[in-house]
């Protein structure tokens, strides 16, 4: 009897020795993976297809009929230079989304243009935007902003860049346009203002968080009418349907 109860609790000791390493082996993947934003830029799977041997020549034997050529199987041979492997960038670009209705924005050529009702006074609120995220105001008047060098992080970067916008606006009418480009943009000692892709991203990304912080409470908050419907559906009966073929059951 007592070999049992010491072979049960000496079982039980090694059960919660083995549940407590497996949990901190576990937290500590997951720490890793959180660190880890490799997988939101990179390809992942079977890479053998690099070491793939070029396309040889076709040979036709003679007295051979052949279809005539067909644009639509053109096979392109010109050799195209870019990124390659596990440093393959897959990030899609990031689009301007704007908040405000009877508002419209695009990107173009380096820069976010913005045209909103001045009733919105997205102007005013842009500051404060800015200073939310850190963002060193170096001179602003009523048509322009200015800001200094400032630290920009993203979650899918391993290293934050350093950044500076010039805000201006233009009124026309009852409506502003607001127009946001970089200045500059750096990565550590990489220049990349010569980049596209990457002004892209960080000119629509900020000016999307400027959408976001002076979006309308109406944006917000779910309409009463949308919330009573979904309160009702959540407390609707299984189908009318249903309760019909029940209560034609308890009539027979």
């Amino acid at each position: 009897m007592l070999n049992n109860t010491l072979n049960k609790i000496l079982f039980k000791n090694n059960v919660i020795k083995k549940t407590a390493i497996l949990a901190v082996v576990t937290s500590l993947f997951l720490v890793g993976c959180g660190n880890d934003q490799n997988f939101k830029r990179e390809v992942d799977g079977n890479e053998d297809y690099l070491k793939s041997p070029a396309l040889k020549p076709l040979i036709i034997p003679e007295g051979t009929k052949i279809p005539a050529e067909s644009n639509e199987f053109f096979v392109n041979t010109t050799e195209v230079r870019g990124d390659l492997g596990k440093k393959l960038d897959i990030r899609p670009p990031t689009l301007p989304i704007s908040t405000i209705q009877e508002a419209f924005a695009i990107y173009n050529n380096g820069s976010v243009t913005f045209n909103v009702p001045l009733s919105s006074n997205v102007w005013e609120q842009i500051p404060n935007s800015l200073n939310k995220r850190n963002i060193l105001i170096a001179s602003h008047d009523s048509n322009t902003i200015q800001t200094g060098k400032s630290f920009m992080v993203r979650a899918d970067e391993e290293q934050a860049v350093e950044a500076s916008y010039s805000i201006k606006r233009q009124l026309l009418g009852d409506t502003e346009t607001i127009t946001i480009s970089i200045t500059s943009l750096t990565r550590g000692t990489e220049n990349l203002i010569s980049q596209p892709v990457e002004v892209q991203r960080y000119i629509v990304g900020l000016f999307n968080d400027i959408m976001n912080d002076v979006a309308p409470d109406s944006m917000r908050i779910v309409p009463a009418k949308a919330q009573d419907k979904n309160d009702e559906e959540k407390n609707k009966p299984e189908s009318k349907k249903t309760a019909t073929s029940v209560s034609d059951e308890d009539q027979k």
